[in-house]
Order: structure tokens, then C-alpha cells, then sequence
């Protein structure tokens, strides 16, 4: 798509728009936009909840020095079908309200007790109006990459999100513990009894997983066998896991905690060095397994065994506590059987997701990779979907896990 296509798609970016962004960004009133372009930031199978644009800008300033910036736009989608139904679970406003009130009170804490590496981009622009959308600085500019969602995430990798995660669930569990009513607007149940849309997901990826299953030599039979039965148990056991247990230990979950949502920065050996999280979009005030669970069964590369996710649990639980008792943290500290007996109560959102997340990060065309034919029933959908679940090297990692949910006692 051309910039003059998105331009055109989004209208409401003009010169005078992009004006008043770098006037507040660069705090100086008399900068002038000479033009800017726009592109996508993400290829399809990058993003499927919102559209990420690049919009790069060369201005003027008052001493009529030319510069250059760029920022990432994050906007709601256009598709009209596709934006009611994300409607319904609130992902803007989830993430406006993490942007708006949650984050800057989360790095005002970890900053008080020195920590100040950052867990999330700078949100320039939160516009809650028509069309919904984000001006984020573009972490391009400071050398953050993507990380290869083919590959997936490396133990180092994994131990990176681990710490920044940890902060963040200590901090909004302190939050929390202080006044209940920061995570008002993050009490939406990402799977529910009310809102049915992504039912057929789950439902269809857990067949589709079997059928795969059955071709393989561990799994043939009793796991196979036992994949076909969650079809039926499903959604009630993902509506469980999002019911929150008042008497536990919860925080504010990242809600999709997973290798497209990570971003890195590499140090001249190709080393990662710093790490960042985007997209705020469906965070989940509960169990802390939540975003543990989604991370390390969708998202660890295939050399990552199920023993180092027992140490990468434990590598996450002595950062949480310590920055839990940095920050003066009231209630009884969880220990870090608390957090494994959580991995077993709601780690099943993670067996929800691997089943489709695994396959599409290995898919090869992305070019109708979207919500759309993840969950529709038109022909071009359903070839889609076969080809993405019979991809050669699902088998590889899926077999592996199939047998640890297994022995865990997930998939009864």
C-alpha cells in the first residue's frame, strides 16, 4: 500500500496534525511541517487487532534548521466488521487507560526506587475520539528491532521479559494494594460468556491441533484424544482463568505477552542487550500466570526446555519480590510455590493460545494472515487455516509441549 493510499485511509493525518505532535514533542511552538509520508510498520501476520503505521516528517523549526523525525501511529481498524467486534472488548480504551493513568504511575514508582529502564514506548498522542488512535515515539530511532517470531524468543531472550514483567506486576499489584480503583478499567474478562467472537478460535484451533496430533508418534492416541474432548471444555476452562481469585496474588497482566508484542536492542555481536513491551491492548487485572504462561508456551524457541521455564519462573519471582519489597508492599509476599500452584490453576490460557500462535508465527505468506480468516468460515479462511496448521515444523515444538501439558494434567 502506497503512502498516498494511507494517507487517504487516514485522513486525519495532515501537516497541521503532525504540527501540534512535534510542537508538544520537541516544546517548540513555531516548527513547521514541509511534508511527511506514510507506510506500514508491520507486514500482515505482524498485527491483527489494529493497524501500525510509520509516519516520517521533515520539518522546519523556528531557527530554520530542517529535521527529520519519525513516530509510529497506532490506529483502530478501518474494516468496519473487524473494528465493531474489537469494540466489544474494549481494547482502546484498556490501553488509553494503561497509557493515560497506569504506566506513569508505574515508572514514577520504579523510578523512586532506581530502577528506570523502560517498559513501554512513549505515548506522545492517547486520542480516545473517532478514529481511535496512539502516536508512539519509534523505537527504531534507539536501535529496537523486532524480535524473529520464526526463531522465537531465546532463554536470554525470555530471562529479558521476565525482569521487565516482574516490575510491572509489582508495581500495579502495589497500585492495586493502595487504591482498588486503578484497575477499574482493567476488570474485562478476555474470554467471557458474554462476548462470543472468538469462540470458533479456540475451538477450531484445538481441533485443528488434534488432527495434527494424531499424526504424531507421542501423541497419536491418548493426547490426540484428549484435544478432540477440549473442544467442549474450552471456553468455561478459559472463562475460569479469567475469573479473578480475590484471595491470591493478582496484578495487572500485559494480556498478550508474546514474541510479537517484544521488541530488542543488540549489541554489536548481535547480543541482546535491552528489551521493551508494546501493546497494552487487553491487559487483565488477575493472575500473574496469565501473562507467564502465554509467554513461554507461545513464544520460547524450540531449544528452550519445559525445565528452564521452571527456572525462568523462578528468575520472575525473585524480581517480583524484590521490587515488591522495594516498594513497600503491604500484604504477604507470594512465594514462589504460590506462583506454580498459579502456573497450574490458569496456565490452560496458555494451551489456548499455543495451538494457534505457534503456527502462525512459522507461517511463510503472511499475505492473508489477518482476523478475518482466522475466524471466518469463506473458503479462502479455511485454506488459510490448513495450511497454516500443517505447516512441517508445527510437529517439531508442539509434540514437545502436547506431552508436558500432558504430564501437568492441562488436558484433562
Amino acid at each position: 500500500m502506497d503512502s498516498d493510499t494511507l494517507s487517504t485511509k487516514y485522513p486525519y493525518i495532515t501537516k497541521e496534525y503532525l504540527e501540534d505532535v512535534l510542537r508538544k514533542d520537541q516544546c517548540e511552538s513555531s516548527i513547521r511541517v514541509k511534508d511527511f509520508s506514510v507506510k506500514l510498520a508491520l507486514g500482515k501476520g505482524e498485527n491483527y487487532s489494529s493497524d501500525i503505521l510509520r509516519v516520517k516528517v521533515n520539518y522546519v523549526t523556528g531557527s530554520n534548521n530542517h529535521r527529520t523525525q519519525s513516530y509510529i501511529v497506532k490506529s483502530s481498524l478501518v474494516s468496519e466488521g473487524m473494528a465493531d467486534m474489537l469494540e466489544e472488548y474494549d481494547v482502546f480504551h484498556r490501553e488509553i487507560a494503561v497509557y493515560d493513568n497506569v504506566m506513569p504511575r508505574v515508572e514514577q514508582m520504579l523510578t523512586s526506587i532506581g530502577y528506570t529502564k523502560k517498559l513501554a514506548p512513549t505515548a506522545h498522542v492517547v486520542n480516545s475520539s473517532h478514529p481511535k488512535h496512539f502516536v508512539f515515539e519509534d523505537l527504531g530511532l534507539q536501535g529496537f528491532k523486532s524480535a524473529d517470531r520464526k526463531q522465537g524468543l531465546s532463554y536470554r531472550q525470555l530471562e529479558m521479559v521476565m525482569e521487565k514483567i516482574a516490575k510491572f506486576h509489582a508495581a500495579t499489584a502495589v497500585m492495586f494494594n493502595q487504591d482498588e480503583e486503578t484497575m477499574k478499567d482493567h476488570n474485562y474478562r478476555n474470554i467471557n460468556e458474554e462476548v462470543q467472537h472468538f469462540y470458533p478460535l479456540f475451538q477450531n484451533s484445538m481441533v485443528a491441533c488434534a488432527e495434527q496430533a494424531q499424526k504424531w508418534p507421542s501423541t497419536a492416541t491418548k493426547i490426540a484424544n484428549k484435544l478432540f474432548d477440549l473442544e467442549k471444555t474450552v471456553i468455561p476452562k478459559g472463562c475460569q482463568v479469567y475469573t479473578r481469585d480475590s484471595s491470591t496474588f493478582n496484578v495487572l497482566n500485559h494480556g498478550d505477552l508474546w514474541v510479537n508484542n517484544v521488541m530488542y536492542k543488540f549489541d554489536s555481536r548481535g547480543e541482546p542487550i535491552d528489551s521493551i513491551l508494546v501493546d497494552y491492548a487487553v491487559g487483565f487485572f488477575g493472575s500473574p500466570a496469565i501473562d507467564l504462561s502465554y509467554l513461554l508456551f507461545t513464544s520460547s524457541s524450540d531449544d528452550v526446555t519445559t525445565e528452564q521455564f521452571d527456572l525462568l519462573i523462578q528468575y520472575y519471582h525473585s524480581e517480583l519480590v524484590d521490587c515488591l519489597a522495594k516498594l513497600n508492599y503491604s500484604k504477604p509476599m507470594p512465594t514462589l510455590l504460590d506462583i506454580q500452584v498459579e502456573m497450574l490453576r490458569k496456565g490452560f490460557v496458555g494451551i489456548m493460545f499455543v495451538t494457534f500462535l505457534i503456527p502462525l508465527r512459522l507461517i511463510e505468506d503472511t499475505a492473508n494472515a489477518d482476523l478475518g480468516n482466522l475466524l471466518g468460515s469463506t473458503p479462502e479462511a479455511m485454506e488459510f487455516r490448513r495450511n497454516m496448521f500443517s505447516h512441517p515444523k508445527y510437529q517439531g515444538r508442539m509434540e514437545y509441549l502436547l506431552n508436558y501439558f500432558d504430564r501437568k494434567g492441562y488436558l484433562d
